[in-house]
């Protein structure tokens, strides 16, 4: 394999998606102090996938996916996730959601049970 295992910035696009609704969400519902954000990114990479979470405080189930057009400013996130990403989903706790993000490393194909080992029990 040449060049890099992973693409800068489609990374970067995911982390950003997710960091702004993450963001957007712990706003919502409660008007924090500017500098703080109650929210977490997570980065694990191995020779095979990066798996990218991203956690705020909210709760609540994501909203039904939207599909915003191409110059929409809002509902373009988890098309944009689904484009980039080999697989997504959400965990959730009593006190906040994580979105889990799959992106396999150049040239790898995952099997199907490695994204549902990540996942864990259902």
């Amino acid at each position: 394999m040449s060049g890099p295992p992973y693409d800068p910035y489609d990374i970067a696009l995911l982390a950003s998606e997710l960091t702004t609704n993450a963001v957007r969400a712990a706003t919502a519902l409660h008007p924090w102090p500017d500098d703080i954000r109650p929210i977490s990114v997570e980065v694990a990479v191995t020779d095979r996938y990066l798996h990218l979470a991203v956690s705020d405080p909210d709760p609540e189930p994501l909203s039904a996916r939207q599909m915003g057009g191409l110059l929409a400013e809002n509902g373009r996130g988890l098309v944009i996730i689904d484009q980039h990403a080999l697989a997504w989903w959400p965990t959730y706790t009593e006190h906040g959601k994580t979105v889990h993000v799959i992106v396999p490393a150049s040239g790898i194909i995952l099997t199907a049970a490695e994204p549902a080992e990540l996942r864990g029990p259902r």
